[in-house]
């Protein structure tokens, strides 16, 4: 059935406190509300875990959310999100789960389901944004007869290539290379041997892409690049970004900052309670890979699916993550939180504030935070979504919260 959002903010679907950890409780309203008419692979629209869905352009955000029949376009305006049906009509039929790169006004997107990967273009028709157009530009060859495919991203090069990285067949990291979007290489097997439960994600520095996947047979974080103009199959050996202790899940989301540093946001599979669950892995200029555990599992909350967001500002960077709460065995407590990365505090993240709770008379169960690929705008707010498997998503402005003096 096709996805329907409300026009307007919708008062009195669901109540959301916003700087809990400030002492303060202020409401705010709802976001919007997707409908799938029982199509629950759809059902939490903000996933997956390594995917961006969210740009910011011509002073508003944007986002792109699967329905049951594909990708379709939102803009955050005054009145609230508002559907361009355009660009559902244009790419009907094709997956709508989709991580996207914007440059320059033109968003270019992978769309992925269990089997198949779509690369389209979507562009405004105007300086005004009132019409958007939208093109197929390729469909990409999987190498397996089944490929049960989990998720993909995409980024562009510095010298202009595009590259599309996915988890393929349960065992195996595939790229494709493109130098103009359209024309686009066999499937590169890069990492193979790896658990059907890991993923991988893809990140564009400043010589390079490259590669993050995990590999929890055997205990592993990995990454491989590829460096600017060369082949497209000519790829750098596999490098180890830490091994054992459990170290790997299939969590994993990347971020870069304006001087060239990798974070990479993940989740160990330790699980062990009073022990870190996530690990913030950190990349220099010069290669070189830092690993940061935090955030402990307890009896009660549980950290997970976290993500990693730059600013305008190079000193902050801000990560996300689901807090699972056991207390409600149904997790109806479950919330959204940020924090600020400080690797010299003890625990890495410090001026921690829950950005959303809803409330737990809806009886849903928030996750999946999805933002920006790029640094958060100096000139407009900072918006995150998450949503939950009855299909509201929900909205947080992280601006107020850590673009403050003293904050860095």
């Amino acid at each position: 059935m096709k996805t329907i959002f409300n026009k307007y903010f919708l008062l009195g679907v669901a109540l959301l406190f916003v700087g809990r950890s400030l002492g303060q409780k202020v409401t705010t309203k709802p976001t919007f509300h997707i409908n799938f008419s029982g199509e629950s692979s759809l059902s939490t629209p903000t996933a997956d875990k390594p995917q961006s869905k969210l740009w910011y352009m011509d002073s508003y955000w944007w986002a792109l959310l699967p329905d049951s029949l594909g990708p379709t376009l939102w803009q955050r305006t005054d009145e609230g999100w508002k559907e361009h049906p355009e660009i559902s009509n244009k790419l009907r039929g094709i997956p709508g789960r989709a991580d996207v790169w914007y440059e320059n006004r033109e968003i270019t997107a992978v769309g992925v389901s269990d089997s198949s990967l779509y690369v389209f273009r979507m562009v405004p028709k105007s300086s005004s944004s009132v019409y958007w157009q939208a093109k197929i530009l390729k469909s990409l060859k999987i190498p397996k007869k089944e490929p049960k495919i989990e998720t993909a991203t995409i980024v562009k090069d510095a010298v202009g290539a595009w590259w599309v990285a996915a988890d393929v067949g349960g065992g195996a990291i595939y790229v494709w290379g493109s130098k103009d979007a359209k024309h686009w290489s066999r499937g590169i097997l890069i990492g193979e041997n790896i658990s059907a439960d890991d993923i991988c994600s893809i990140a564009a520095l400043k010589q390079s892409v490259i590669v993050i996947w995990s590999d929890q047979k055997n205990e592993s974080v990995y990454c491989r690049e590829h460096k600017n103009g060369q082949p497209l199959d000519d790829w750098d050996a596999i490098q180890i970004v830490e091994a054992g202790n459990k170290t790997a899940d299939d969590h994993i989301n990347l971020a870069v900052s304006g001087d060239g540093t990798l974070w990479a946001a993940t989740k160990n599979s330790l699980d062990k309670v009073g022990s870190p669950q996530l690990v913030m892995r950190i990349r220099n200029q010069e290669g070189s890979w830092r690993n940061f555990p935090y955030l402990d599992l307890t009896h009660d909350i549980g950290p997970s699916r976290p993500v990693v967001i730059t600013t305008p500002n190079p000193a902050l960077v801000l990560e996300g993550h689901t807090v699972y709460d056991h207390r409600n065995k149904k997790r109806y407590s479950d919330r959204i939180a940020f924090g600020i990365i400080d690797t010299t505090s003890a625990g890495i993240l410090i001026k921690q504030t829950e950005v959303i709770v809803p409330d737990t008379s809806l009886g849903i169960m928030i996750n999946n935070v999805t933002g920006p690929k790029a640094a958060f705008p100096p000139d407009g707010p900072w918006i995150i979504l998450a949503s939950d498997r009855k299909g509201n998503i929900y909205e947080a402005d992280l601006k107020p919260f850590f673009d403050r003096p003293g904050y860095r």
